[in-house]
């Protein structure tokens, strides 16, 4: 279950940063307009990514920055793959750095907001076992 919540959330928030920044784009004319169609489209692009993020997650990298390497490949594959066959964007060399400075960004974007839960989902652990030993110490009458 746990292995699901992190993917799924994962693809929330990569989703969110999507739409906010096509959005901003948007407003100043670099992209078009965001329809109803074309949010769909988009979620179904950052699925397409997170599934083949959570695939090769399964693999034991050696290193952070070739796992980061490999995420990030994952990304651009399942945003082009996605978004060419569904023909949200036709391939030239604009719309290629626009995109892939998006995935980049969304992608490191996500990484952060993932590692400051981590962070405080650690200090809450963190807080309940010092609470533990605590009783655990006015129980049998020791002192810390």
């Amino acid at each position: 279950m746990l292995y699901i919540k992190k993917y799924l959330t994962s693809d929330c928030i990569s989703y969110t940063f999507v739409v906010l920044i096509y959005s901003i784009l948007a407003s100043v004319d670099i992209m078009p307009p965001l329809t109803t169609i074309l949010a769909f489209q988009l979620f179904a692009m950052s699925t397409a990514a997170t599934v083949l993020m959570a695939f090769t997650d399964q693999i034991a990298w050696k290193s952070r920055w070739l796992s980061i390497a490999v995420d990030l490949i994952d990304v651009l594959l399942g945003v082009f793959v996605t978004g060419m066959l569904m023909q949200v964007f036709i391939l030239n060399l604009l719309n290629l750095a626009i995109v892939a400075g998006m995935c980049i960004f969304v992608y490191f974007a996500v990484y952060g907001v993932l590692m400051i839960k981590d962070q405080v989902d650690a200090s809450r652990i963190n807080q309940q076992l010092q609470w533990l030993q605590q009783n655990k110490a006015k129980r049998t009458g020791e002192k810390r």
